[in-house]
């Protein structure tokens, strides 16, 4: 460290005088600063008189010293050292007033709080403290952390510890962050002299000991010895040099830290803990050492990303077999996929969708030969209920797998369900319901041509109804459920519709409309509603307030933007109001796009479920939400024996799922229906459809089609949605802990804790972080995540066992130690005091 500089000493000596005597005394015993004592008197002016005492000046200064009055503050420097005691004719005033020294070690001691003992310390790192950015760092630390080991310190300073408390796990995990080879820090902790003092550390903490101590081999020792020990096995005889076995308390506690660190615990697949993870493996051949580990023991572990690949893997043969009571540590397939969603590798996005998409493809093979209802109110009673579920799973499958980026690995679950929902359920259920469809025989109040008749006329409060083109029934299930959670929807009621044929947009939305007389002309596909065009949005507000004056039709893009002042406005006066939302048909209906379906679909449920919450705020309390009509999408690509030939002659009207012709003719494979019935006009031409699902050959888009007869495309929502303005009462659920016993006497510590109420619309979902902590609130265990996510009323449900970990400390029977249950939503803490009483810390001794 550079000598002590002026500015140093006048910092020094103006926080002296605030603080302490009246006088203070520097012996200067060479005279170094006498040149600086002008600047030095300038800095203290109106702080303190500076007097230089000059060699055998001893009495005129005492005299001088006496006279001042005892506001008056001074320093006496003296460009000699101090006269022996008989010498010296100001002991008796030294006595009382403070003495000065600029040794630059001795002030930055005091600056920095430490106590005398720290001298040494302070005098061996010189080269440390010659940096005013590092002394400063250093000075935000809490002495009584690192007291005993001050080096720790220093090491908290080059990794850049944020936080006032040293802990070495901290330190260590902050190092790691910077990489396990040539890391940087670790030629800072050389540069400063602290190498020797990490290592030492190392070797105390987690056992691990070597003539050339290299960051790699420690990790892989401490990756190696947590991942046998959750699977309950020894490291093998060939893994000696990694056995940490008798530090596993510390290392597992650090590992699990580690893998939860703030760096670690990104959004992104890559990470901290996963890129020490793969170096670890490639270094280890991890896929040699563990090709023979049985999948039981695989799953018990969540250290290597490759574990999850195997069990997918493991998944996906369970499925090919159609084993779907395969178990794997007692555990179903679905109650797999829900666990590994809570490991440091499951709630990364791309884990996250594969399993996700694992657990929607054992729902899929799990209904592979479900047969479909006979009669046709029979179909639309079991797929409103149940059976609408087998689209959303194929859309969530085909979703996540799009989302993980289509992996190549699991393409023989992705062509199993494309088999099983394409040739088992899309065909069968469409042939069926084709065998029975007829509209004299649909119940009045459930087709799509008496909407308004039916449900927005006889209201008598304001509605709005909310038209979302191509959103189909499943997604409106999905709807009312993310609805039903909300406590400021008080009213949810789902109901259905059958569309006309063909389901399209030119036919859809104008039987939404108030009619008496509906025509469609096939030459221009425009429909007409008692005599009025009906075919764009300021038409159909025409023909809405012809019927009722107080009405106005919106597109839902045009709210988007829309203050709360200028959503009123709109609404003021108005007693129905059509708001349009275009969101999946825009996208499946573009060749480009439309495999991005049902992507879009999950934004569509989103912005409805968005407006419907910025229309509660402004008093709206009754809605509707419906579809002019549904789709079919599949994955694959068509085959030229799914594609129907027929040719087109002038005034019919030709796309994928349907065919008008005023001709009559029989195809094999197509059915037809008279547009008077489906419009009840008198209409003779003929609307031809495919029975199965297949498709006409047309231009256009072949994944994503509608317009033909089908369960999903015909069956569209109604969804009735009353709301209230009410301030919501909903809350975070709370974890409470429920084992009574509050003293501890392993390093592992079970645990019993309870969801304190059943989740509901005022019972919010909440995940919690459980971990020990000091008096000193450092953390001192690895930590466990809870979801507390249970809609069960029963306790014995809601209750959960868990274990945690606690370093290898030496802990304090008099001291309190506390569980923290974090509440990792909105970061809220509960802190329950336990006492230590630990007899054998080494209990992960095998």
């Amino acid at each position: 460290m550079a000598d002590v500089d002026i500015n140093q000493i006048i910092t020094t000596l103006k926080k002296r005088f605030t603080a302490e005597n009246q006088f203070i005394f520097w012996y200067d015993d060479n005279g170094d600063f006498a040149d600086s004592i002008s600047a030095i008197k300038d800095a203290l002016t109106g702080i303190a008189e500076v007097v230089v005492m000059a060699p055998g000046h001893q009495v005129a200064t005492k005299q001088h010293l006496l006279a001042l009055s005892r506001q008056r503050k001074a320093l006496i420097y003296s460009p000699a050292p101090e006269p022996a005691l008989d010498e010296d004719h100001l002991r008796s005033i030294l006595w009382y007033s403070g003495t000065f020294s600029a040794d630059s070690k001795e002030i930055l001691r005091k600056e920095l709080g430490l106590p005398d003992e720290l001298k040494p310390f302070i005098k061996q790192y010189t080269t440390f403290f010659g940096n005013e950015r590092r002394r400063k760092s250093f000075a935000r630390y809490d002495v009584a952390s690192y007291q005993k080991k001050p080096e720790l310190a220093i090491m908290a300073v080059l990794v850049h510890l944020d936080q006032p408390i040293v802990d070495f796990f901290d330190v260590l995990q902050e190092l790691l962050t910077k990489g396990i080879q040539d890391n940087p820090v670790l030629e800072e902790f050389e540069k400063f002299g602290v190498l020797g003092a990490f290592w030492s550390e190392i070797a105390d903490r987690f056992g691990y000991v070597s003539q050339q101590p290299q960051l790699v081999d420690l990790m892989t020792g401490m990756y190696l010895t947590v991942v046998y020990q959750q699977m309950d096995k020894a490291v093998p005889k060939a893994l000696t040099q990694y056995d940490l076995s008798n530090h596993g308390a510390n290392v597992r506690t650090l590992v699990q830290q580690f893998s939860n660190h703030r760096n670690s615990a990104t959004t992104q697949d890559e990470d901290d803990f996963a890129s020490i993870a793969d170096l670890i493996w490639r270094n280890v051949d991890g896929d040699r050492l563990f090709k023979e580990t049985k999948m039981d023991d695989l799953a018990k572990s969540d250290v290597f990303p490759r574990f999850d690949q195997r069990i997918l893997l493991w998944i996906q043969d369970r499925l090919q077999l159609e084993d779907l009571d395969g178990r794997l540590n007692n555990q179903t397939i679905v109650e797999i996929t829900h666990q590994r969603l809570e490991t440091h590798f499951g709630i990364k996005p791309r884990f996250a969708r594969l399993y996700r998409m694992m657990r929607k493809a054992w729902y899929i093979v799990r209904h592979a030969h479900q047969q479909p209802q006979e009669g046709l109110q029979e179909m639309i009673d079991d797929y409103v209920t149940t059976g609408y579920k087998m689209d959303t799973d194929y859309r969530k499958f085909t979703y996540y797998y799009q989302q993980a980026g289509m992996p190549e690995q699991f393409a023989k679950t992705k062509a199993l369900i494309e088999s099983i929902y394409v040739n088992n359920y899309l065909d069968n259920s469409i042939y069926a319901w084709n065998q029975g469809l007829d509209y004299a025989e649909v119940d009045p109040k459930k087709l799509q041509r008496n909407f308004y008749r039916f449900h927005v006329s006889p209201e008598k409060n304001r509605v709005v109804v909310i038209i979302s083109d191509a959103f189909r029934f499943e997604a409106a299930k999905e709807l009312e459920k993310r609805l039903s959670r909300e406590d400021q929807v008080t009213g949810l009621k789902m109901d259905y519709m059958i569309t006309g044929l063909p389901s399209v947009t030119y036919l859809g939305m104008p039987l939404l409309l108030p009619n008496r007389k509906l025509s469609l002309n096939t030459q221009n596909k425009k429909m007409t509603v008692d005599g009025q065009l009906a075919d764009s949005l300021a038409h159909r507000q025409e023909i809405l307030q012809h019927h009722n004056p107080k009405s106005a039709a919106y597109a839902l893009d045009d709210l988007k933007g829309d203050s709360a002042k200028g959503i009123r406005a709109k609404f003021t006066g108005q007693e129905v109001v059509y708001i349009y939302h275009n969101q999946v048909d825009a996208i499946g209906d573009n060749k480009k796009t439309e495999d991005d379906v049902f992507k879009a679909t999950e934004e569509a449920i989103d912005e409805i479920q968005q407006l419907i919450t910025r229309l509660r705020t402004q008093g709206i309390a009754q809605i509707y939400v419906t579809a002019d009509h549904g789709y079919i999408y599949r994955n694959d690509q068509l085959k030229e024996t799914d594609k129907i030939a027929v040719t087109a002659e002038d005034g019919d009207e030709k796309s994928q799922r349907y065919f008008i012709s005023p001709r009559q003719f029989d195809l094999p494979g197509v059915a037809h229906q008279k547009l008077g019935d489906i419009l009840a006009n008198d209409d003779q031409d003929n609307v031809y459809y495919p029975k199965t699902a297949n498709v006409f050959k047309a231009v256009g888009s072949f994944n994503y089609v509608h317009g033909g007869s089908s369960l999903q495309e015909m069956v569209v929502p109604l969804l009735e949605v009353k709301t209230t303005s009410s301030r919501s009462a909903a809350h975070d659920v709370e974890l409470e802990l429920f084992s009574m016993n509050r003293q501890i006497t392993s390093l592992t510590v079970p645990l019993v804790v309870r969801q304190s109420a059943a989740i509901s619309s005022t019972v919010i979902p909440a995940e919690f972080k459980l971990y020990f902590i000091n008096e000193r609130d450092q953390q001192i265990s690895g930590q466990t995540t809870v979801n507390a996510n249970s809609r069960s009323v029963s306790v014995k449900d809601r209750m959960q066992n868990i274990q945690i970990v606690l370093a290898d400390h030496d802990y304090d029977k008099q001291q309190n130690y506390y569980l923290v249950i974090e509440n990792m939503n909105n970061g809220e803490k509960t802190e329950t005091p336990f006492t230590m009483d630990i007899a054998d810390l080494n209990d992960f001794d095998f």
